[in-house]
């Protein structure tokens, strides 16, 4: 990119990666002439030109890119953003700017279903994003902890289990964060489980997303095997799940639910 970037004298490149275009008008969207260079920009437009989503990199030639910020900065309706401001301002003044195609692995996850799916990326034999590619290392904060532990009960399949984890259960194709404690008889499928919560005996949870912190109670059902978009159901930071409770999937649980035999 960056020898694209030289060889096009370029004020700006901006990396891009084609989206499907009923995706597109979620993005910052790149108009380019065939060689790529960049005349026009839109934001989330709702009918897009083109499917060149902008990936949020850029490459600015120094002196460009100082003169840019101190305008910005002296501008007091400015919301000092490179993609509302930064951006529009320089293509506005017909600055030299491209667009870099990339073919790699990227993934906005600004929807939760797009979060899950980044994490399922992770899993397969290879995966779509490999965190042990010894030519591409993944640098990270790291938070030791001791290592995971799998009982005799326990059943993992197709499934990444982070540090600190103890599993008495079955694990089928889920990513399961640090300090997460599945007890015997609990099943956990196609799901991502954050880091620090408790699924107690004989509970299921089937295509979900459970926040860091929480407790999901003995002989408690959550989600369903309804992998579409409005299938995934998600619960909040921190909360208790009680002891035989039915949620049904798509839904958002957003305080705790204690009683016994509750539907929601």
């Amino acid at each position: 990119m960056l020898d694209f970037h030289i060889e096009n004298n370029a004020d700006c490149t901006i990396a891009v990666i084609d989206v499907p275009l009923k995706e597109a008008s979620r993005f910052g969207i790149m108009n380019t002439n065939d060689d790529n260079k960049i005349y026009e920009f839109e934001e989330k437009p709702p009918k897009p030109k083109s499917t060149k989503a902008s990936m949020g990199v850029y490459i600015f030639s120094k002196d460009a890119l100082k003169k840019y910020l101190i305008e910005d900065e002296e501008d007091k309706e400015s919301s000092n953003d490179f993609g509302k401001n930064i951006i529009p301002n320089m293509l506005n003044d017909g600055k030299n700017m491209y667009a870099y195609p990339f073919d790699g692995y990227w993934k906005d996850v600004g929807t939760l279903d797009s979060l899950w799916e980044a994490n399922m990326d992770l899993l397969g034999n290879p995966p779509q994003l490999n965190l042990a590619d010894p030519n591409w290392k993944i640098y990270y904060r790291h938070i030791p902890d001791y290592p995971h532990y799998i009982a005799d009960s326990a059943n993992v399949k197709n499934s990444i289990i982070a540090e600190g984890c103890e599993i008495e259960g079955r694990v089928e194709n889920s990513v399961i964060f640090r300090g997460v404690n599945i007890k015997k008889g609990a099943l956990v499928k196609d799901s991502i489980i954050f880091r620090d919560t408790q699924v107690e005996e004989d509970a299921k949870v089937i295509y979900s997303l459970i926040d860091e912190y929480g407790k999901i109670g003995k002989n408690s059902t959550i989600g369903e095997e309804i992998k579409d978009s409005n299938g995934l159901t998600i619960i909040a930071r921190e909360l208790h799940i009680g002891q035989n409770v039915k949620i049904d999937s798509g839904r958002m649980i957003e305080k705790s639910v204690v009683l016994n035999e509750e539907e929601i």
